[in-house]
């Protein structure tokens, strides 16, 4: 829901502090008052008032290494004191955004304001996870804001098509990652950051920013969140389109059309001689010589089962780290490797998913 915000459009980065004031809750009649002398003007003019209020169009509290007590130390010293790790508040206009800090105190400080127009996704990028073989090409930057803006800072490209990276040290653009579609969604942790697309995922390395990996097998949602994942601390959960016999893991729903993982061992179990008997057809078609009784409408028909219906509610989680680079294909002619689990979670279209703050636990709606 849109609201609004007690400040005018500015393009100033950082240095405004607003002080806490105490909440008071209008009365009935205020609140009519209020409603008179701001709408009704506007009726009768038919002209907006002179002040104007920009929209809010999000809210989020994010999670970054200025509040994160594993990484800060302090935090743990002076815990019990009354002292906390401040709030990050990021939000969301018609025409940029806003990151405030907040300590417990109330005093909010502007951290970083940027204003080029609408933005759809935002993330302040932890600083990434390093080992002798890498290092952070960006370390003196740090801490970086990843945004999705309804115009890059190239300006040619179309809207909602590309990532820019700013410093929130320095308030200056370091990185910009084009896309030919629109982008919907930003995640991130200490290896990775993801780029959710409406039907594809894109990965990149948390320490350069070359990409990575990347999934075009995602099933599209109907709802608000038209491709939804979640992105633990290393693993990776999608909404699949197809459900591959092969890689499917225990657990999960099982509708009328859908197997269950012992139903599914038996099945392959019964199919053996079928499978090795047809290996034979097709070896023999390529020699030149199909044997009697196999048909070439026969073998296109088998060969065609890959190329079955997509299936709603198929939720793949794979390791970030064992999953390789290129495109992660879950297919018949596929290894296991970096697949975590593969199962029909519902038999209608995935919605959201989300894993809890250890990467243990995992729900989905």
């Amino acid at each position: 829901m849109a609201t609004e915000s007690p400040r005018r459009p500015s393009r100033c980065t950082g240095g405004i502090v607003v002080r806490p004031q105490a909440v008071t809750e209008q009365s009935y009649m205020e609140s009519v008052v209020t409603f008179l002398q701001d709408v009704v003007p506007q009726a009768y003019s038919g002209t907006p008032p002179t002040e104007e209020k920009e929209k809010i169009v999000w809210v989020r509290f994010e999670n970054a290494d200025l509040n994160d007590t594993s990484r800060n130390m302090e935090f743990h010293e002076i815990h019990g004191t009354g002292n906390e790790p401040p709030l990050l508040l990021m939000m969301g206009y018609s025409d940029g955004i806003q990151i405030w800090g907040i300590p417990i105190s109330g005093e909010a400080q502007e951290l970083f304001s940027v204003r080029h127009g609408p933005v759809r996704a935002a993330r302040i990028l932890p600083a990434p996870q390093i080992s002798p073989q890498k290092c952070d090409n960006f370390s003196e930057k740090r801490p970086l804001l990843g945004v999705c803006k309804s115009i890059g800072s190239s300006g040619t490209s179309p809207p909602y098509c590309c990532v820019d990276l700013y410093s929130l040290r320095t308030g200056e653009m370091v990185k910009s990652i084009q896309f030919k579609t629109p982008i919907y969604d930003l995640h991130c942790n200490k290896r990775i950051l993801v780029v959710v697309l409406q039907e594809k995922i894109a990965a990149f390395d948390s320490c350069t920013f070359t990409k990575k990996f990347f999934v075009t097998s995602c099933y599209p949602c109907p709802g608000p969140n038209m491709n939804p994942i979640a992105l633990g601390s290393r693993w990776l959960a999608y909404a699949e389109n197809k459900l591959i016999r092969c890689h499917q893991s225990r657990g999960g729903a099982c509708g009328d059309n859908i197997q269950s993982y012992t139903a599914t061992v038996i099945s392959a179990a019964k199919t053996i001689k079928t499978g090795l008997t047809m290996v034979g057809k097709v070896v023999t078609q390529l020699t030149g010589t199909l044997p009697s009784g196999a048909s070439e409408e026969e073998i296109l028909a088998h060969t065609n089962t890959r190329r079955s219906p997509l299936v709603p509610g198929i939720i793949t989680v794979i390791d970030t780290e064992t999953v390789g680079e290129g495109q992660v294909l879950v297919s018949e002619d596929s290894d296991s490797n970096g697949i975590v689990a593969h199962f029909p979670a519902h038999e209608k279209p995935i919605c959201c998913m989300a894993f809890n703050p250890s990467g243990k636990f995992f729900c989905h709606c």
